[in-house]
């Protein structure tokens, strides 16, 4: 565990990074309220075939906004201000460069991307709907996804957590006026977004035109070099955005297999709560990291050793409690999704096989978030791509051994196996944090 000398700066990092991802959480969630009431089992189970796909333009923001951050960290944490301010300019121009192909892809693509992740019948009429007016968010949101680790590492980690509070709570208010007031339907849930998240970049981008964090324009000329580090850097925290979606999609596919549109509406209400697991125990894995990152530039390796060990003890106490609460309120979620009674019956069965995977999840995604915060790129994207290549193994076997049941038991023996393979990186982590001559090398030239 940290010293107490380095709690005051853990919770100034982690506890609004974690408001920020609890809010965008909840940002999410309430198109599967409001649309679950309002629509029913078939926008529920739209929703949840579409958001795997556009989960890619959140993987993108995040993967080259990450990527930017960690640089500028350890450059800042090696005193190299200068080099910290050019990473972010120049992370701002891979943002805005990455948002048009994004777009356009979903844009024309909407339709067949929906029927091959898992859409039919009334299902995929609904999630086109919602995919098709979504794409037109995703200039924003590759925008805001990007600029918050970037402002979290700039250390306004407050003004990250003010720009997920506006556009959940413009979200909040356009889902009820466009879907109970307006009667639009799962297509006013995504108009909701895009006009949340215009107004979440608009106040983003204030903050990088005042004057007093302006950056040269040269800053922002793009460098091939920098773009190969930003990329390399974010693979880990792209893939750990948008391979749990690709869960999500597998999931699907054998959940219509073994218990049709039943399963997946009912598989779309257990991904909310999962989503709220994930999202907290992501915020202490992401808030966490800029104080990472930049006690490792700086050389501060036993720093870093107990802040990998007092976020493995909080993520874990967050999935133990989830387990209980869960557990408890079973038969009451569907009801607040609108869940028909036989989606109600299933989705309470299965809710606490997923419950125990994700207190398994504190342990597996907190160490991914290490290892990309300390430039172990090898060891977070074995965890981060070894999860979505195993549970597409995994859904397929055991459901095809065991059907639905094994369908949902995936989830439990992906994490397991995760767990073992995260224990071994760890000890050949050590040995990294020993600072060989050869990574000393390679720290002074990320210093640079």
């Amino acid at each position: 565990m940290i010293d107490r000398s380095m709690v005051k700066p853990y919770l100034h990092y982690v506890i609004p990074a974690t408001i920020a991802f609890t809010l965008t959480c909840v940002y999410s969630i309430i198109d599967g309220l409001f649309v679950g009431n309002v629509v029913g089992d078939a926008g529920l189970a739209g929703i949840n075939v579409a958001w795997p796909i556009y989960a890619v333009v959140l993987a993108v923001g995040t993967g080259i906004g990450m990527g930017g951050a960690i640089i500028s960290s350890i450059r800042s944490g090696s005193g190299n201000a200068e080099g910290a301010r050019r990473a972010v300019a120049h992370t701002l121009s891979l943002l805005a460069l990455a948002s048009i192909p994004v777009t356009i892809g979903i844009v024309l693509l909407a339709r067949p991307l929906c029927a091959l992740f898992g859409g039919s019948g009334e299902t995929l009429n609904q999630a086109t709907l919602y995919l098709s007016t979504l794409a037109f968010a995703a200039p924003f949101q590759v925008m805001v996804t990007g600029c918050l680790p970037l402002l979290r590492n700039c250390g306004h980690v407050k003004y990250a957590m003010c720009a997920s509070l506006i556009c959940s709570v413009f979200k909040i208010m356009l889902d009820y006026t466009f879907i109970v007031v307006f009667h639009w339907g799962i297509v006013g849930a995504s108009f909701a977004t895009v006009v949340a998240q215009a107004i979440s970049c608009c106040f983003i981008l204030m903050f990088f035109v005042r004057k007093s964090q302006r950056m040269r324009l040269a800053d922002f000329r793009l460098n091939t070099e920098l773009t190969a580090q930003s990329l390399k850097l974010g693979a880990a925290p792209f893939g750990l955005t948008l391979l749990p979606e690709l869960t999500v999609v597998a999931i699907n596919v054998n959940a219509m297999l073994y218990g049709g549109e039943t399963a997946v509406a009912a598989y779309a209400v257990i991904s909310y709560v999962a989503y709220i697991v994930q999202i907290l125990i992501q915020g202490i894995g992401d808030g966490s990291q800029p104080l990472i990152s930049q006690c490792y530039g700086a050389g501060k390796y036993e720093i870093v050793r107990k802040l990998r060990n007092t976020n493995f003890v909080v993520a874990l106490t967050i999935g133990a409690v989830s387990l209980v609460v869960i557990y408890l309120l079973r038969w009451d979620i569907p009801v607040w999704f609108g869940a028909s009674a036989i989606t109600t019956n299933m989705i309470a069965a299965a809710l606490p096989v997923f419950a125990f995977a994700y207190m398994l999840f504190g342990f597996t995604h907190i160490s991914s978030s290490f290892f990309y915060a300390t430039e172990n790129i090898q060891a977070s994207s074995i965890l981060v791509y070894g999860e979505a290549l195993l549970v597409m193994i995994m859904a397929t076997v055991l459901g095809f051994l065991v059907g639905i049941l094994g369908v949902w038991s995936s989830v439990v023996v992906v994490q397991i196996t995760l767990s073992g393979m995260a224990l071994v990186l760890h000890h050949f982590a050590r040995i990294k944090l020993g600072l060989t001559p050869a990574h000393q090398s390679v720290l002074h030239r990320h210093r640079a």
